[in-house]
């Protein structure tokens, strides 16, 4: 009996151990910080840049070398937008995308690496009505160019050089003859 409490102690010691170990390696790994940058007073409709900031929360040293997708689903709602994000500078992800309707939409993150997915609650946007579309104005009449007023009007002075030399000598060969 004694050699059977003795089992259950060892083995209780060692699934302790095992599950000390199990959270002592837990707790080695780094959180990573999400923040969301904000877009300018994004439309419905419109393109839109997202971005992030992924950072380790151990040292603030960013995380690079990720393949980040952006999500975007309508609070409340049916919308579901995805998009793979690029990285432009160390550990700051963007991508450009079009949110189809105005609302309040949740931007969730998940970057892929190291052998490891893990997804984040970026934050969430407010995306304004979209914008009036521009009416198409009448089409204006199109003006000849410069070139052929300047044309007509050489031809105009031509004309008129042409018929005032005419008359000249259709009147001294009248004159002429009346003198003679």
């Amino acid at each position: 009996m004694r050699r059977h409490r003795s089992i259950g102690f060892l083995a209780g010691t060692l699934l302790a151990l095992a599950l000390a170990a199990s959270a002592a390696a837990k707790s080695g790994e780094d959180e990573i910080v999400v923040a969301l940058d904000p877009p300018d007073n994004p439309h419905a409709g419109a393109p839109i840049e997202v971005g992030v900031l992924m950072t380790r929360a151990s040292d603030g040293s960013a995380l690079r070398g990720e393949s980040v997708t952006f999500q975007i689903a309508r609070n409340g709602g049916i919308g579901l937008v995805t998009v793979q994000a690029k990285e432009d500078t160390m550990g700051h992800y963007t991508a450009t995308l079009t949110v189809p309707d105005k609302g309040s939409w949740t931007v969730v993150v998940t970057a892929t690496g190291g052998g490891m997915t893990q997804t984040f609650h970026a934050g969430d946007l407010r995306i304004g009505a979209p914008l009036a579309t521009p009416t198409p104005a009448a089409p204006t009449a199109t003006a000849a160019p410069a070139w052929i007023l300047i044309a007509g009007l050489v031809a105009v002075a031509l004309a008129a050089g042409l018929g005032g030399w005419f008359l000249t000598l259709r009147r001294r060969s009248a004159v002429t003859a009346d003198r003679a």
